[in-house]
């Protein structure tokens, strides 16, 4: 391959990378305060779905940008009330919003569209070079070539992980749900409100979910398939755990299972291995989801709290 290539596809990389790390960021700010949300592919598929909605109708992707968010906020707000406000069991919560979201999706996609399987493709869409971000100067040099012509969202998705960081390990909002997120009961003793502190870390990280389902629809591709997120929610809860919970751990592992997407690609495109059968290119990336969570699950060790439910009045 030459350097072009190579720039081509890295950058292809840091596109499967984005929606990832969106769903692992999600998942890093809602468990360091101590809320398990397995509903991330739920979240993910309303992002994408609302965001197309809105870049469709509008012929703006912000607008899309703005509604996936929006509707991320009102998933997470749901979810919250359950486990946080009723002490709902947590993963159950999850599975319900992954439920409803694969149900009422394919409703609205063929209600609204009169389509089934795939939306009408956008014109205004963040992969197009109009909402690309330019940077020529980087163009002609090995490996930073490949950010030369980026899409808005991988830089967002990047600016962010640096945002969750400072927050979670340099304000005092971030030490207080690291520390609702260990012991609630002593932070309930230091005066802290656990249960405002969760309902905004949860809130805050479906929003993220749903940015990360607005770069599936409008960033990656052009339109919202049926089979969005296709299972990228899930592999954002490994890329946390392989991550420990961390901004930047996180960002790592979405690396390796975005480089993971990118080889299926490669294999399925090029022909490199031709008497590999198709399926299993396809599923190497899960693959590789289950290869790193038997070997790092039981390394990595959660917030204590994680996923228990708080009682005030338990001292």
């Amino acid at each position: 391959m030459n350097i072009t290539q190579i720039n081509v596809t890295i950058a292809q990389m840091l596109d499967y990378t984005t929606p990832i790390l969106f769903a692992a960021l999600c998942g890093v700010l809602s468990e360091n305060s101590g809320v398990v949300n397995i509903g991330l592919d739920g979240i993910m598929r309303f992002g994408a779905f609302f965001g197309l909605l809105g870049a469709y109708f509008s012929h703006s992707p912000w607008v899309g940008l703005l509604l996936g968010i929006a509707v991320g906020c009102a998933v997470g707000a749901l979810h919250a009330f359950i486990t946080i406000r009723w002490n709902g069991d947590q993963t159950v919560s999850g599975v319900a919003v992954n439920v409803i979201a694969l149900g009422l999706m394919t409703y609205l996609l063929e209600y609204i569209f009169s389509t089934t399987g795939y939306s009408p493709q956008l014109e205004n869409y963040f992969g197009a070079q109009a909402y690309r971000v330019h940077l020529p100067f980087l163009a002609k040099i090995p490996l930073l070539g490949a950010l030369s012509n980026l899409s808005v969202m991988i830089w967002l998705a990047f600016i962010l992980t640096i945002v969750l960081h400072v927050l979670l390990y340099h304000t005092v909002l971030g030490l207080r749900m690291r520390t609702c997120g260990e012991n609630p009961k002593a932070a309930t003793t230091l005066g802290i409100n656990v249960f405002r502190v969760r309902w905004f870390a949860v809130i805050a990280g479906a929003a993220l979910a749903g940015i990360g389902g607005v770069a599936l629809s409008t960033s990656s591709f052009s339109g919202f398939s049926d089979s969005m997120p296709n299972g990228i929610g899930f592999i954002g809860l490994a890329a946390m755990i392989f991550g420990k919970w961390t901004p930047f751990g996180a960002m790592g592992a979405a690396l390796l299972f975005g480089t993971g997407q990118i080889v299926q690609s490669i294999i399925a495109v090029t022909g490199i291995a031709p008497n590999l059968a198709p399926g299993l290119t396809l599923i190497l990336p899960y693959v590789l989801t289950l290869a790193v969570l038997a070997g790092f699950v039981g390394r990595s060790v959660a917030p204590a709290a994680d996923g228990l439910p708080y009682y005030k009045e338990q001292r």
